[in-house]
């Protein structure tokens, strides 16, 4: 009998053990801490500078945060469970995403990439925005077979929706049927952006442009890689080629005046960053940050403080407000 209780008692406590090796992840996952990361992109692929970028939980939990100069975002201290993310462009409010849903609970790492397409209520493909008349009629001229368009806009659609390794195979699809197709290298080259496949999307930036010298949409891809690498003089030279093709986008003047203020080529950069003010204040309103930077270093305090007051009367609560906040301060008390 003793022997039979023994086994009965190690039997239990075999099924406890092995009862709490089941629970153990389960409890530790309740007090795990998750970070939200990515880049929000608009329907030209260029970054969404200052977008909303809004999280919600099924217990209940909202936040939202604003994208940076890069069109960056970040959120922490998120506890486990599911999640739907959405983001709108206020300087364009037609420019929003798809909810994009995301279950914490299994993920393989405690930081996940979240990267988000906005899209105009009324779509526009994004290769076909803005484009210079020399561009169009390399478009026209093009022989493009209906399988290759037909692929690329699936891929296109797919990106939108984050489906990314989909997307992807899309792309690789209207390729292989029609090499030449420099819109496909091009957005199959933002698409690898946005994967944080960098050195394989300055491949197929290089490749566009190749194809087409003056395609406006590569020249901006690459010269944001090469402003990402730091190689600020060569993004200015990629991308002073790109405003040739594309004289209106602002996008290209405001990465062109921070990488001046980087190189402290100050007259450059001070024109640059207010061109891209005059062609969309709004989405380029973290110029005034980089033009008060300017000012600063020309010892000129009072300007600059007008910069920032600018700038913090537009943003009420960008991500490194505290900071500003002190340094106006400072410049005032000059």
């Amino acid at each position: 009998m003793k022997a039979i209780r023994r086994l009965r008692e190690h039997d239990f406590t075999s099924c406890l053990g092995l009862l709490l090796l089941c629970l153990l992840p389960r409890l530790y996952s309740q007090g795990t801490v998750y970070v939200i990361y990515g880049r929000v992109a608009r329907p030209d692929d260029s970054p969404a500078v200052r977008a909303v970028v809004r999280i919600s939980s099924e217990a209940g939990l909202a936040r939202e945060v604003y994208t940076d100069d890069v069109g960056r975002y970040e959120i922490r201290d998120l506890p486990g469970g599911r999640y739907s993310l959405t983001a709108v462009n206020p300087a364009a409010p037609d420019q929003v995403s798809e909810s994009v849903h995301v279950d914490l609970n299994r993920a393989d790492s405690h930081s996940i990439t979240v990267n988000i397409f906005l899209r105009g209520r009324t779509t526009v493909p994004a290769a076909r925005t803005k484009r210079s008349s020399v561009v169009t009629l390399a478009e026209e001229m093009q022989d493009v077979p209906k399988s290759a368009r037909k692929a690329f806009q699936q891929a296109l659609n797919l990106r939108g929706e984050n489906k990314f390794k989909e997307s992807l195979e899309m792309f690789d699809r209207s390729i292989e049927i029609y090499p030449p197709y420099f819109q496909a290298w091009t957005e199959r080259g933002h698409l690898r952006l946005a994967m944080e496949n960098r050195p394989d999307a300055i491949k197929d930036f290089e490749h566009a442009r190749q194809l087409n010298p003056r395609y406006g949409p590569a020249l901006r891809g690459l010269g944001l890689c090469q402003f990402q690498l730091g190689d600020y003089a060569a993004a200015i030279q990629t991308l002073e080629r790109a405003v040739e093709s594309e004289p209106d986008n602002a996008t290209d003047y405001y990465f062109m005046g921070v990488a001046g203020v980087a190189l402290d080529r100050r007259e450059l950069a001070r024109a640059w960053l207010q061109k891209a003010l005059n062609l969309d204040p709004k989405a380029s309103v973290r110029a005034h940050v980089h033009l008060a930077s300017l000012l600063i270093k020309e010892d000129r305090p009072k300007e600059a403080a007008e910069e920032l007051e600018i700038y913090l009367n537009a943003v009420p609560d960008p991500f490194d407000g505290d900071k500003l906040r002190a340094l106006l301060a400072q410049l005032r008390e000059r």
